[in-house]
């Protein structure tokens, strides 16, 4: 049965019909009171005019691999240095179509890839692993196949670029060889556009180092982003990425070529505590790629902070082969194309993207910033800024700050030391609770109220309170560490070692982590001396 059409249902509406509209539900209040402004200073706004069908703005289809549209993206697994070869070839029969392999001991890496069938699997090199000598052991192992092996090697832009070029003249053509790594940075606080940045100045790096060759190392290039929790986030770094990179090759007067793009779901959204929540953040991370345009995307599992399991890899895997074979979200190069929302933010981050390459590049070029502690610099900025935003309540995180758990922190893995997480303000505080465990009581005053989003705050903390009304006989027998009180504005007496604080003070405190970490770190000298 044909499915009715919405133009005989419903009238088309105009902007001023829907302003009117929001008008009312916010009583009065205009759609700009919606605006949400993220951490690029880039306003997000709810309503975006439709540009008229009968003058449409022309749009050019990005410039990516086709290969995309009849295979798909590449669904990759990183391969850990421990990782064995029955795990490695599970991973590639159960969604994986591309290996992340890391490892800088080539006998351990050919171990890893026996009876891995090389053309079949696309093979991407980082860290210790991202050198001439493996990607020539590849080569080798490749043989008479080695052309039609997909190998990104991975260099860095400017600590690899000597040997990048040096490979250039013999590296079959299908090989890329440098990698301008965004990714990584990301984790320890970049924002999207100085991720942008960073990367369309790598890609500089390299077309500078080219010279006369550099429209044939333009080729050579692939960039790494991160996929945020964000899905629209997501869609619009990957698509801003692809807009500044064509800027780039314009600029430089380079025809397009395709730039392919590794989204790697962010590290820095991730939780260790309730971890389970990370699967909603893998999963509409990924969605942000998948429609987004990338290449390549790699997943983590739920329990990545802690020591990855096998079913949690298998979870990320398979997460995106349904996002292909049941939603076919590879089945178009640029499916959000055309929304006003996307394509405005998608300009004003490109357009903040280039101001930050161009800072790079004032700044000497991607070398001399690193050394001028520039890019540093700009993480620690936006880690501070984040963290304000944390502390003040104004950004929350599911299963951390909101809707905690009454759990323990498990322990993090020392390798993720460097991941900048908002998650681990709170993390920390659980673990000053587990250790100290104070003894808190809330002293309730006449017609006090309040007291519900207290003990939120405090379980967020990890911290749990018992509640006596003002002047109770119990209240001397608590041996509390801390009193808050609610509705009650001076501390109690005959507990004059217990430190106070107003409830209100809590409430209303701009950063409401403060005073939790203190309450949380406190100590309990009632409970030292009953342990004596």
């Amino acid at each position: 049965m044909d499915m009715p059409s919405s133009e005989a249902e419903f009238e088309p509406a105009n902007m001023a019909q829907w302003t009117a509209m929001v008008g009312r539900i916010l009583k009065g209040a205009t759609p700009d009171s919606l605006d949400r402004v993220d951490e690029d200073g880039l306003v997000t706004h709810a309503l975006y005019p439709v540009v008229d069908d009968a003058a449409p703005i022309p749009r050019q289809l990005p410039v990516a691999s086709k290969a995309r549209l009849a295979e798909g993206w590449q669904v990759v697994q990183t391969v850990t240095p421990d990782m064995g070869n029955a795990e490695v070839l599970d991973a590639l029969a159960s969604g994986a179509t591309g290996l992340f392999l890391t490892t800088g001991d080539i006998a351990v890496l050919e171990a890893q890839l026996a009876g891995v069938i090389l053309p079949a699997v696309g093979i991407s090199l980082d860290g210790a692993a991202a050198t001439a000598t493996h990607h020539r052991h590849l080569v080798m192992l490749a043989g008479t196949e080695a052309a039609t092996t997909q190998i990104d090697l991975g260099l860095d832009p400017v600590d690899g670029l000597q040997d990048g070029m040096a490979l250039h003249a013999t590296a079959p053509a299908s090989h890329r060889l440098f990698r301008s790594d965004g990714w990584r940075w990301h984790n320890r606080g970049l924002s999207a556009a100085q991720e942008i940045g960073l990367v369309v100045a790598g890609c500089a790096a390299v077309l500078r180092g080219a010279g006369a060759d550099m429209a044939a190392v333009a080729a050579r290039i692939s960039a790494r982003i991160a996929l945020p929790a964000d899905m629209f986030a997501g869609i619009i770094i990957c698509r801003a990425t692809r807009r500044v990179w064509d800027g780039l090759l314009a600029g430089c007067g380079i025809n397009p070529v395709p730039l392919p793009i590794n989204g790697h779901a962010s590290l820095r959204m991730m939780s260790a505590l309730d971890a389970e929540v990370n699967m909603l953040r893998m999963t509409t991370a990924l969605l942000g790629g998948a429609i987004g345009g990338a290449d390549a995307m790699t997943g983590f599992g739920h329990d990545v902070l802690t020591g990855e399991s096998a079913g949690a890899r298998r979870i990320a895997r398979l997460a995106q082969v349904m996002m292909m074979a049941e939603s076919h979200l590879q089945a178009s190069l640029d499916p959000a194309a055309g929304a006003p929302f996307i394509e405005s933010r998608t300009d004003a981050l490109a357009a903040a993207g280039w101001r930050c390459f161009q800072q790079i590049e004032q700044a000497g070029g991607l070398a001399a910033a690193h050394k001028a502690g520039l890019i540093a610099s700009w993480a620690d900025d936006a880690v501070m800024a984040r963290e304000a935003r944390i502390r003040s309540g104004d950004s929350d995180l599911l299963g951390v700050t909101l809707q905690p758990r009454s759990e323990t922190v498990p322990e993090v893995l020392p390798e993720f030391a460097e991941v900048r997480r908002p998650a681990m303000l709170i993390e920390d505080i659980r673990c000053a609770a587990a250790a100290n465990s104070p003894r808190i009581l809330i002293l309730r005053g006449e017609g006090a109220t309040g007291e519900d989003t207290i003990r939120s705050y405090l379980a967020m903390a990890g911290l749990g309170a018992v509640a006596l009304p003002e002047g109770d006989a119990g209240i001397d027998t608590a041996r509390p560490d801390w009193v808050i009180g609610c509705g009650v504005d001076t501390p109690p007496t005959g507990i004059p070692d217990a430190r106070f604080l107003r409830g209100d003070d809590l409430l209303q405190a701009d950063d409401r982590l403060a005073p939790l970490a203190e309450m949380a770190g406190a100590g309990s000298t009632n409970n030292k001396a009953d342990a004596r």
